[in-house]
């Protein structure tokens, strides 16, 4: 029988779990509440109370939301049901009753009409991509105008430049692992790419892919059409800008701007 000191070691990727790791690499909960806050603080002069999450995943955005005081409720939207489950064991329980209690997390397609109201709806991380055609986006954004409560937002981020509309690859380092994004088989004709994410460990393991899919890469002509054939008034666009001395980002309204390899803006909506 093998000693504890020579019994053989799971490798790091067996060990991992691919939801927190993904959490740890793509979510930004705290900079996409400050950026809701913000902006709809300055549009309606109140600060928005409930909060719906599409496609939420893990629902780490909507969980920091109700963290930000009693007041607070969110709804989490998705129909991956492990992601929900997940969410509900490491993100909801840990956060305790008091703010567990003011989030509902509904198993189901975001295309699927729905009676829940929130002050603002968001589609986050490029989420809404998976939608690949016209009418799927259309009738997408005609439900959340339906969900959204009277002087409501929707608030959506979108990728874009030369890079994402072609084949790429990019890996980001983190403390104990590897990011690693790739974005394959781009097609013109359509706009859709092949699309993985896959987690890489010190000791030479890997989760590839930890996630896969085909997404459709949304232009923002096209989006602010939809949006203003969906009833929303025209939106407004905000362009990430990093500065380079300390690499802090900040998000400026802009009606115009030069193309670039990869860029980054958030869109907001009005009902």
């Amino acid at each position: 029988m093998a000693s504890r000191s020579t019994a053989r070691k799971l490798p790091l990727a067996e060990q991992a779990d691919r939801f927190a790791l993904y959490q740890e690499a793509v979510n930004a909960p705290a900079d996409n509440i400050e950026f809701i806050e913000r902006v709809y603080t300055e549009m309606r002069g109140v600060r928005p109370r409930v909060l719906k999450e599409d496609f939420c995943g893990t629902a780490l955005l909507a969980t920091e939301w109700a963290k930000r005081g009693p007041q607070r409720k969110s709804i989490g939207v998705d129909l991956d049901a492990e992601a929900l489950a997940w969410a509900r064991r490491h993100n909801l329980g840990p956060a305790g009753p008091g703010v567990s209690g003011r989030v509902e997390l509904v198993h189901a397609d975001v295309l699927a009409p729905n009676e829940l109201r929130a002050d603002v709806v968001c589609a986050l991380n490029f989420s809404y991509f998976l939608l690949p055609t016209r009418q799927q986006l259309l009738a997408y954004f005609r439900n959340v105008r339906r969900s959204l409560r009277p002087r409501g937002l929707f608030v959506l981020d979108c990728i874009g430049g030369t890079e994402a509309v072609a084949d790429y690859h990019e890996q980001r380092e983190y403390d104990g692992f590897s990011y690693i994004w790739d974005h394959q088989e781009f097609n013109p004709l359509d706009h859709t790419a092949r699309c993985s994410i896959s987690f890489a460990f010190p000791d030479g393991s890997r989760i590839e892919p930890a996630f896969a899919y085909r997404w459709r890469v949304w232009t923002l002509p096209e989006l602010r059409d939809l949006l203003d054939e969906a009833g929303f008034t025209a939106p407004r666009v905000f362009w990430e800008y990093t500065d380079e001395e300390d690499g802090t980002t900040e998000y400026r309204e802009i009606a115009h701007e030069q193309n670039q390899e990869i860029w980054l803006t958030y869109l907001v909506a009005s009902t």
